[in-house]
C-alpha cells in the first residue's frame, strides 16, 4: 500500500518540520488511511481509490462544485488524511522532530514533551479531521458519487470491554 499524501501535504495545513527522514511519518500516513479514512468512505470506495488514485483526484483534492444552484467547496480526503497523520505523528511520534527523541524547543534548549500535551494535539487534530471530513461527505452526498455507499463509521468510536469472570 501506498501513501496517499506527503509530508509537503500534511505541511499545506499543519506546522512539519522538514526531514528527508519519512519512515516514521509514512507509517502513520499508512494508519490514518487504513483505520481513519477506510472505514469513513468504506472499503469498495477505499480500494478503488488505492489502486487508481488519479482517477479519484477531485475527490482527494477538493475544488468547487455546483449542487442545486449553489458553489460549495470540497476540501478534499487528502485534507481529511492530513489531519488524522499529523495527529498520528504527534501522538506517536513527536512535536519537535530530533535525532535525541520527542522535545519541546524552548529558547536555550530543549526538554520532552509531555504526554498530555501530545494527547491534546491529537484529540484537537482528530476532531478537525471529522469536521474536514462532514465537508467531504457532503460532497460525496450531493455529487452522488457512485462509489460511495454512505458508511457512518466514525474512527475512534468503537469501545472495547473486558469480560471477566
Amino acid at each position: 500500500m501506498q501513501p496517499l499524501i506527503t509530508r509537503s501535504d500534511i505541511a499545506r495545513y499543519k506546522q512539519i518540520s522538514k526531514t528527508p527522514h519519512n519512515d516514521k511519518l509514512n507509517e502513520q500516513i499508512l494508519d490514518a488511511q487504513l483505520l481513519d479514512v477506510q472505514p469513513l468512505i468504506g472499503e469498495g470506495l477505499f480500494n478503488k481509490i488505492m489502486a487508481a488514485p488519479q482517477d479519484y483526484a477531485g475527490l482527494l483534492d477538493g475544488g468547487i462544485y455546483e449542487h442545486e444552484g449553489i458553489s460549495y467547496t470540497n476540501y478534499g480526503l487528502k485534507m481529511v488524511l492530513a489531519y488524522y497523520a499529523y495527529a498520528r505523528y504527534i501522538m506517536f511520534s513527536s512535536v519537535t522532530d530530533t535525532p535525541f527523541s520527542v522535545v519541546e524547543k524552548l529558547t536555550d534548549s530543549s526538554r520532552p514533551v509531555e504526554a498530555s500535551a501530545k494527547k491534546t494535539i491529537y484529540t484537537l487534530n482528530r476532531q478537525a479531521a471529522q469536521q474536514v471530513w462532514d465537508n467531504v461527505k457532503n460532497y460525496l452526498i450531493r455529487t452522488r458519487h457512485p462509489d460511495y455507499t454512505g458508511c457512518q463509521a466514525r474512527p475512534g468510536s468503537l469501545r472495547f470491554t473486558k469480560i471477566g469472570y
